[in-house]
């Protein structure tokens, strides 16, 4: 199996499609970077407002749709987070390489490659008919199957560690400057403040992000098997990366909260870079959003789609 991963893998990165997508991605980066330095204006500090406690009579006036008791769960946190911030905010030192965050923006422009490349690797098998060549050579499908998923997986991982890289060294091309790889910046570590390297918290931060991008590609991956219909794959899970948090928000404004179990309000992990907007959103909407619920979550809908695609794939006649 190690065997045939290697070979799918040589394979797909020297395709045309894959080396335009670098390509892309190199220039989009580039671009994203500059404008953004280009056009850089000092940041104010942000002024924090703690809000008091509500009575269950306010808290229903102001959020007609949201649960006083998830409410109330909250509010701590809330309280926390909100001082946690004020603290930070007074050691706030605005500085260009801040700029450096809008990675995360170009980071959400992966998850329409991740839909493609996901979508297109194992049915242009089934279109070249190479899955019945693999066969014939004596490999098991359960084998097949896994050899073309590890390799989906490995080059989302590259195509998004190819970005940060090549953001970071956008940034030093535009700022002339090697001062991101000093940068030290305050956060709060069990409730202590500490000076971390920048850098090294974004790169942490990027990676966490990159969980929804791997998701969806995967998801597309999954799709493409059970169905073997490459426009329906790609618009609908262009249209659920686009659109999923959209319609959870519209939903949950008709007090349908079920779809908070599901993966569709996860589908973009930067809503969680400013914990503070998320716990607000959580006491307004009677939520329980976070990063765990949404890796467990997202786990737990990859598995579920891994065994409908594997018995697919194992059950369906390949002429």
């Amino acid at each position: 199996m190690l065997k045939l991963i290697k070979i799918l893998l040589k394979r797909e990165i020297k395709k045309s499609y894959f080396i335009l997508f670098l390509i892309i991605i190199t220039l989009f980066s580039l671009v994203v970077c500059s404008v953004s330095y280009k056009n850089y204006k000092f940041s104010e500090k942000e002024t924090i407002i703690i809000d008091e406690k509500l009575s269950e009579e306010e808290y229903y006036i102001q959020y007609p749709n949201g649960l006083y008791d998830k409410y109330l769960s909250n509010y701590e946190l809330y309280i926390k987070e909100s001082t946690n911030k004020v603290k930070l905010n007074n050691l706030y030192n605005d500085s260009k390489l801040f700029l450096f965050e809008n990675v995360y923006k170009a980071q959400v422009f992966l998850s329409i490659i991740s839909i493609i490349i996901g979508s297109v690797i194992m049915l242009n098998e089934y279109k070249n008919g190479t899955i019945k060549m693999f066969l014939n050579k004596g490999l098991s499908r359960f084998k097949i199957f896994m050899s073309f998923l590890i390799c989906c997986l490995i080059l989302l991982v590259i195509l998004n560690l190819f970005l940060f890289f090549v953001y970071t060294l956008s940034l030093i091309m535009v700022s002339h400057s090697l001062e991101l790889f000093k940068l030290k910046i305050p956060t709060i570590l069990n409730d202590e403040i500490v000076y971390v390297n920048y850098y090294l918290k974004s790169f942490n931060n990027y990676l966490i992000n990159m969980l929804p991008i791997i998701f969806i590609g995967l998801f597309s991956f999954y799709f493409s098997i059970i169905c073997l219909n490459r426009l329906m794959v790609i618009s609908v899970s262009f249209f659920l990366n686009v659109f999923g948090i959209v319609i959870f928000q519209w939903l949950l404004e008709n007090k349908i909260r079920f779809l908070m179990y599901t993966f569709l309000p996860y589908l973009d992990y930067t809503i969680f870079n400013d914990r503070l907007n998320i716990i607000l959103f959580n006491m307004q909407y009677g939520t329980n959003l976070s990063l765990c619920n949404g890796n467990f979550i997202l786990m737990i809908t990859l598995l579920i789609m891994f065994i409908l695609s594997a018995i697919a794939f194992i059950k369906r006649d390949i002429n």
